[in-house]
């Protein structure tokens, strides 16, 4: 009876109905799919918790891999004739299918390459070729392209399965994999390589129709996603679960052709620097998939039978409203600890059912929004809310602590958002540049590029920072910062130009350690603008995506001026402006005045030796000296 007289007293108060607003906000937002990116991440939590499976199909991959590449000794693509051996070979086995995830839509210039080929896969009789429908995007126009490996490879194959893949927007994963796709040019359905190796081995016939939610493989019924689409079963992760076979190994005979006799054969690239690998479930990013594997995995779910479903948007919203709904009684407990043990113990149990439902039933059921509406649904009405001041610095710090320095955040805590929203004031402002990086960056790999710059731009940065300097972006290897604001600095070109200098030393202590370590290339240089001037300086942008930054004709400028060090083979250049601040403490030599893009006066330009009294080794010398 105390419980209704309290439900009844508490039904129209504030923190009711704000407990109200939320659950129902978190319901809408459930079914706009606003919490899709971390169900994604819950359903890769439930395979790793899940673990590994053992294959239901009996696939064999032979890998182009990394060991094969150095035993080969040759480039990929191999040539038609090695991979007419490496056919010839698996055919003698007599497996149920061999697919080869590799496109062959244009003529070699092997002599005789093709021909070979296409012999390799006539003999062989049941090889199923991949090729792909191609989207072409330029200027403005969309072109979906049907693409064909060579027609005397078609002939002689058993198949032709499309290679597409769909990788989540949110991430980039790799959750589901379309069964067939429309070829816009003649409104016809194309089936993957996947689904045509799955059913040669099933025995069963190709589907005459297809439903919107369904396809037919004989006796099995394949559900589908967004009409197209999967639900990949991963077994595991990648390498460790279907049995693979370096290629030159199966050439060389030193895997017994009888090994593939019965077994579902593919070939495929698999070594990280061909660059066909995705990250899926299972270890993510930090062990990414190739493609091949990828499409194993979706033949062994089409096989099996075991196929991953999940709920609809409805359901989960109607869970996030339940649960919070279930929440707030919970709450309005006139003992606080029942609550949070009866909210506790809700959650727990609704974990429990999210995995037993996809670990037992393959079903994908709405875990994230659920949970947020039930700690929602508890919290809302059971804290009171905050002082406004308390409020304002908490949402302040919270929204700008990853975009700005911390110097700033703690500014606008102290003063308030609209104290940083801008102001003019003197800047001095930075650009630095590498010298010769694209040259360079061309003959490196992605990966040496990314790690070069990381350090590098690690570097430059504890410099400006340690001379008081706020960096405001970086793009590519260019470093663009300014000095004097958040915080006032008196003395700011002084602090600009010896940062200019001490990156310039660093650079050089980089290079030499690069040098002798042997791991990077050192034939690059490093270009600085400096300009003192005023400029605009605070908040910029909308309400999604905000910056501390700077900008006005002064930073302009700057950019001309690092731009200059090429033309005058000299790597730190400050304009007039910082030269009158700075010429009693560093020496300067007058290089010229220069009409620059959007100044009607030439402008002086200076190049900076080092420190007044500064020993040789910290003297700035010319570009590639």
């Amino acid at each position: 009876m105390r419980f209704f007289q309290r439900l009844r007293s508490t039904i129209f108060s504030r923190t009711t109905v704000l407990a109200v607003v939320t659950v129902l906000v978190i319901t809408l937002a459930t079914l706009f799919g606003s919490f899709e990116f971390l169900e994604l991440k819950a359903v890769d939590a439930a395979f790793n918790l899940r673990g590994p499976l053992p294959p239901t199909a009996p696939i064999v991959i032979v890998a182009v891999d990394d060991e094969s590449i150095r035993e080969t000794q040759l480039q990929w693509p191999w040539p038609r004739s090695y991979m007419a051996q490496l056919i010839t070979k698996i055919s003698e086995g007599k497996p149920k299918s061999i697919t080869a995830d590799v496109f062959w839509y244009e003529p070699t210039t092997e002599a005789g390459g093709d021909e070979a080929l296409a012999q390799a896969i006539a003999n062989a009789g049941n090889v199923i070729l991949a090729n792909d429908i191609n989207r072409v995007e330029q200027s403005g126009f969309v072109l979906d392209e049907y693409r064909r490996p060579l027609p005397e490879l078609e002939a002689a194959a058993m198949s032709l399965g499309l290679a597409n893949l769909k990788r989540d927007d949110a991430d980039g994963f790799i959750r589901q994999m379309p069964i067939y796709l429309i070829n816009p040019n003649d409104e016809k359905a194309y089936f993957s390589w996947a689904v045509l190796t799955a059913i040669h081995y099933l025995d069963v016939p190709l589907p005459t129709s297809i439903k919107t939610n369904s396809v037919q493989f004989g006796d099995v019924t394949v559900p589908l996603e967004d009409r197209f689409f999967i639900n990949v079963n991963y077994r595991g992760g990648s390498g460790r679960v279907f049995e693979q076979k370096p290629a030159y190994q199966v050439v060389n005979g030193d895997i017994d052709p009888s090994f593939f006799k019965d077994k579902i054969v593919l070939i495929g690239a698999t070594s990280v620097s061909l660059q066909d690998v995705y990250s899926v479930p299972f270890e993510g990013s930090r062990k990414p998939m190739p493609g091949v594997e990828v499409n194993a995995n979706v033949i062994d779910t089409i096989i099996s039978g075991q196929f991953i479903s999940r709920w609809p948007l409805l359901l989960g919203a109607l869970a996030v409203l339940f649960l919070g709904i279930l929440a707030y009684v919970f709450s309005i407990s006139s003992r606080p600890l029942i609550g949070i043990f009866l909210t506790v113990g809700t959650a727990i149990a609704y974990l429990v059912l999210w995995f037993v439902a996809f670990a037992q039933l393959r079903t994908e059921i709405y875990v994230v929004a659920p949970l947020i509406g039930l700690v929602l649904g508890f919290a809302v009405p059971s804290v009171e809310r905050a002082t406004t001041e308390a409020l304002a610095r908490r949402r302040v710090r919270g929204m700008f602590e990853r975009f700005v320095s911390p110097e700033v955040v703690e500014q606008m805590v102290e003063s308030g958002l609209e104290a940083s929203r801008g102001q003019r004031t003197e800047l001095t402002i930075l650009f630095s540049d590498i010298r010769g990086f694209t040259t360079m960056s061309e003959k490196m790999s992605p990966n040496a590029v990314v790690d070069l710059l990381n350090e590098y731009l690690g570097v430059m940065t504890d410099v400006i920072l340690k001379h008081g300097g706020t960096i405001d972006k970086y793009e590519g290897d260019l470093i663009m910062a300014f000095f004097n604001a958040p915080i006032t600095q008196p003395d700011h070109p002084r602090r600009a130009v010896e940062a200019a200098i001490d990156m310039r030393i660093t650079l050089d202590r980089l290079k030499a350690k690069w040098a002798k370590e042997g791991t990077r290339p050192t034939n690059f240089e490093m270009g600085i603008g400096l300009n003192t001037g005023d400029a605009f300086v605070g908040l910029i942008g909308s309400e999604k995506r905000i910056n501390y930054t700077c900008i006005g004709d002064s930073v302009n400028l700057a950019s001309r001026v690092q731009d200059l060090t090429k033309d005058l083979k000299w790597p730190l250049l400050i304009t007039e402006f910082t030269y009158e601040r700075i010429k009693d403490e560093f020496d300067a030599e007058f290089a010229e005045a220069r009409l620059v893009k959007g100044k009607t006066v030439p402008v002086g330009m200076y190049k900076v030796i080092g420190r007044k009294g500064a020993p040789e080794s910290e003297k700035v010398r010319a570009l590639f000296a």
